[in-house]
């Protein structure tokens, strides 16, 4: 039984010797497993403690087939700018929709929309009743006119030869010599009166004459000569009421005539006012005499150059006075509107004229320049904004109303500052940096801080200096080599 007993104490002890044995190998195991991994991960990141390089160096090949340009960095003048969404839209003095004047029908459509038209171009015909009778009214009132007008001139003609007729009277020049002057004269009916009362005159002042002559030698009595003077007197009177009565007579129709001639023209003026009215552009006076079927005629004209942007009513419809036909814009001009919210509120003191800098998505890298219009005084209660439009040149035609832009608007005055374009300004795991030029095909990356950014330029506030070279072409050729050796 003892013997029994330490047997089996002989093979726990076997066993635990032998599991201990066991654990311990397979320590062992482990720790030289794992031992190639650790050196494994430490080869694996040894690369990364090495330093990144700043150099790019092209070969002269590779350099011209790059086109990489540079420039001399020195100072320029700049801005700071808020960039702000707006819209291009008409020009509201070169933005009309044209309208008839009168009631009509369309006789004829002379333009589509998308013509480009001239000013004063007609663009349709139509027949209009109360424009004929306008027309026709015209008309008498210029016959009523140049009537005035003839009057007028002969009775100034008249007025002044008898004044000079009566002048000559009074300095009792020969009846001879009166009618030779005023043979080709205009004295209308007071040639015979005045002539005739002057003859009259001179035969009883010859009489009286020839009676006192022959009364000195007996042959005559006084009594005849008493007649003779009293008919002289009486002659000489008639001859100055005659004068007289002429003068104020003569004066008194001019006058008339000069009153009768303002009302024709005032009567004719107001006929051809009304008549443009009507027709919505003045009338000529050829038109006017167009013959009787013609003159119910209306021409729709362009007020300005432009084109036609739309256009309502067809042919032998009928239009009332102030329907829509055409609308007109001229977009050589546009306008550009934004708002400006409480954050861009500094700009609020920019003046007319102020340049301002349009970028359009539809035409991207370019910029088209415009100038401050006006700004308004009042915020919108619904946009809390003040709007701001400004003035566009679109010679080009490339630029459309109603296209989303955004707009550079300056908040402060223009100041000298070291400045490079946009595209060299290059961007790498949040640092901004450019490429200095060394020497021909040397390139040396250097890090910046950047400022203001306006008009495609970006501030530089340290990194350069003036004179420096920079990359201002194909940088991203020079990025795109770094990025390669950093990964060699």
């Amino acid at each position: 039984m003892h013997a029994s007993n330490m047997i089996s104490r002989l093979w726990w002890a076997v066993g635990l010797a032998g599991l201990g044995l066991g654990v311990w190998v397979g320590r062992q195991t482990s720790r030289s497993a794992l031992a190639p991994v650790a050196v494994s991960a430490a080869t694996e990141t040894a690369p990364l403690q090495e330093t990144t390089p700043d150099h790019v160096q092209l070969s002269p090949a590779k350099l011209a087939a790059a086109g990489i340009e540079s420039t001399t960095l020195k100072p320029r003048l700049m801005r700071r700018s808020s960039v702000v969404p707006g819209r291009l839209q008409y020009d509201d003095q070169r933005h009309v929709e044209l309208k008839s004047a009168t009631d009509g029908i369309l006789s004829k459509l002379l333009v589509k929309p998308g013509d480009r038209v001239e000013q004063g171009q007609v663009l349709a015909l139509l027949s209009s009743p109360e424009v004929g009778t306008a027309r026709s009214d015209v008309l008498h009132r210029r016959a009523e006119l140049d009537l005035a007008r003839r009057t007028l001139e002969f009775r100034s003609q008249v007025a002044d030869s008898v004044d000079t007729l009566i002048r000559g009277i009074e300095g009792r020049q020969s009846m001879k010599k009166l009618e030779e002057r005023f043979r080709e004269r205009v004295l209308g009916e007071f040639r015979g009166t005045l002539l005739g009362a002057y003859s009259k005159y001179l035969l009883s002042q010859t009489l009286e004459s020839k009676v006192t002559s022959a009364a000195e030698t007996g042959a005559v009595s006084s009594r005849t000569v008493t007649e003779r003077t009293s008919e002289r007197e009486g002659a000489e009177e008639n001859l100055k009421a005659v004068c007289e009565q002429s003068a104020f007579d003569t004066q008194r129709e001019q006058e008339q005539a000069k009153a009768n001639f303002e009302d024709s023209q005032r009567r004719y003026d107001l006929a051809r006012h009304h008549l443009n009215t009507l027709l919505g552009y003045s009338d000529s006076d050829e038109s006017n005499q167009a013959d009787a079927r013609d003159l119910s005629f209306v021409e729709m004209r362009a007020p300005f150059a432009g084109t036609i942007e739309e256009s309502v009513y067809g042919v032998s419809e009928r239009l009332k006075q102030g329907d829509r036909q055409f609308v007109l814009a001229d977009t050589t001009r546009l306008w550009v509107s934004a708002d400006l919210r409480e954050a861009d509120w500094k700009a609020l003191g920019i003046h007319p004229e102020t340049p301002l800098v349009v970028e359009s998505p539809a035409l991207p890298g370019e910029q088209f320049a415009a100038k401050v219009y006006y700004v308004g005084r009042e915020v919108s209660p619904i946009s809390n904004a003040v709007p701001l439009v400004g003035s566009l040149d679109n010679a080009d035609g490339r630029l459309r109303p109603g296209m989303f832009v955004r707009v550079a608007i300056p908040l402060e005055e223009e100041i000298e500052v070291l400045a490079v374009p946009e595209q060299a300004v290059m961007e790498h795991e949040r640092r901004q940096f450019v490429f200095r030029e060394e020497d021909p095909g040397h390139f040396h990356r250097v890090e910046v801080k950047t400022g203001r950014n306006s008009e495609g330029w970006i501030e530089i506030r340290s990194g350069l200096k003036e004179g420096d070279r920079v990359v201002t072409g194909k940088a991203f050729i020079l990025k795109s080599e770094l990025l390669l050796e950093r990964e060699e």
